[in-house]
């Protein structure tokens, strides 16, 4: 996949930041000194953090040497890595924080990862994820309906496998044999789109875009988007004042490191849900 487009991505930078604002204000027991975005991208997730623990080391992570050059800019103050987090990470040490908002879904191997990433925790450490959970979405299943079409199937053989998608039981059924202090939620936000262009702009920053770099030419990418938009306005009606309501669901969880006391302490798992 050709590397990311930050000044695309943060077109809705306000709508993109909030889950982690969201997220960080759940990390309420850990106090953490030393800290890693993990799937930073252009570094506002990582600021988050920054912000609300200022006197902590933080290093934000990323494989796009695009997202970094614009965090670098962005925040000089903090310590930027262009690295694969899917990719052996030992070196980096061990951390009291452990965070990745909207990053992982481009990451294969699920139970791998989570695993690799709690076992970078010191005792004591929480990991700390958000991944969105696109799968009963429209967006998903019109961008599905579309490239499997007469009019664009057998284009997009190189989509397969780019994004790992997973519901809340799936990553339940893997933090509950990492830690017995577990919540995990789902939050759907309501985001109001001008038009139904701007829901295209949106996913092209993301779920589009592999599809998008499978038309190697500008004219065929145009058309796809076109044709993407149309669809998109049988799915999401026009609202009372002309606008778009944009429902979008993310998956939460964070999981605290506690050795010692795994094998005695009560399951705690919370579910949340804003629907």
């Amino acid at each position: 996949m050709s590397d990311w487009e930050p000044n695309l991505y943060l077109k809705f930078d306000r709508e993109r930041t909030q889950p982690s604002i969201d997220l960080s204000m759940k990390i309420l027991t850990v106090r953490p000194r030393r800290m890693i975005d993990i799937g930073c991208g252009p570094g506002n997730s990582t600021n988050v953090l920054k912000v609300r623990w200022p006197q902590a080391e933080i290093i934000g992570l990323d494989s796009s040497n695009a997202m970094i050059a614009e965090a670098r800019a962005k925040y000089p103050m903090i310590e930027w890595l262009c690295a694969d987090a899917s990719g052996d990470l030992t070196q980096l040490g061990k951390f009291d924080l452990v965070f990745s908002n909207a990053a992982i879904q481009w990451m294969p191997r699920h139970e791998q990862l989570l695993r690799k990433l709690f076992n970078m925790l010191n005792a004591g450490g929480m990991l700390a994820i958000q991944v969105p959970n696109t799968e009963r979405m429209p967006v998903y299943i019109e961008l599905g309906k579309l490239a499997a079409s007469d009019k664009w199937k057998g284009r997009f053989a190189e989509v397969a496998g780019v994004h790992s998608m997973h519901d809340a039981s799936f990553y339940y059924d893997i933090i509950c044999g990492l830690s017995d202090e577990v919540d995990l939620w789902e939050t759907r936000y309501f985001h109001v789109m001008n038009t139904h262009a701007d829901i295209v702009k949106w996913y092209s920053s993301t779920g589009l875009k592999p599809y998008l770099d499978c038309l190697k030419d500008d004219a065929p990418r145009a058309e796809f988007q076109m044709d993407f938009e149309n669809a998109l306005r049988g799915a999401y009606p026009v609202q009372a004042d002309g606008r778009v309501l944009f429902p979008f669901t993310r998956i939460f969880f964070t999981l605290k490191r506690d050795d010692a006391a795994k094998s005695r302490l009560p399951l705690h798992f919370k579910t949340l849900t804003s629907d």
